[in-house]
């Protein structure tokens, strides 16, 4: 192992795991620690986009946790995340005219009334 700091190559220990899983090493030169390669933590970009496409189609989130095999609030993250890129939607010119249908209801009125 070198050390990335002061390019050193001896008295390099072991110093734990990363959350994600990596070796760590200290440098005993100069006490840095560091990940020579580090693994990611996450899910790749096609599970994301998978989860993005099938919310899309009207699944519900939870549902989608299921099927992937990931934490619904993950979903819910990448959802929004999602959301928050897309341009802003253009807000209608209020009409001129406005055609309404011919409705006519009864609100608290029935014909018979019940033997209460």
């Amino acid at each position: 192992m070198q050390c990335p700091t002061c390019q050193s190559t001896v008295k390099q220990g072991k110093a734990g795991f990363n959350p994600s899983g990596s070796q760590r090493y200290r440098c005993s030169v100069c006490h840095r620690v560091y990940t020579p390669t580090p693994t990611l933590k996450g899910y790749p970009a096609q599970t994301r986009n998978l989860a993005i496409r099938m919310h899309l189609e009207g699944n519900s989130k939870r549902a989608i946790g299921r099927i992937l095999k990931v934490n619904h609030q993950s979903v819910i993250n990448w959802v929004t995340d999602y959301i928050s890129k897309l341009p802003a939607a253009e807000v209608p010119e209020r009409p001129e005219v406005a055609e309404l249908d011919e409705l006519y209801t009864y609100v608290k009125q029935k014909k018979t009334k019940s033997t209460s």
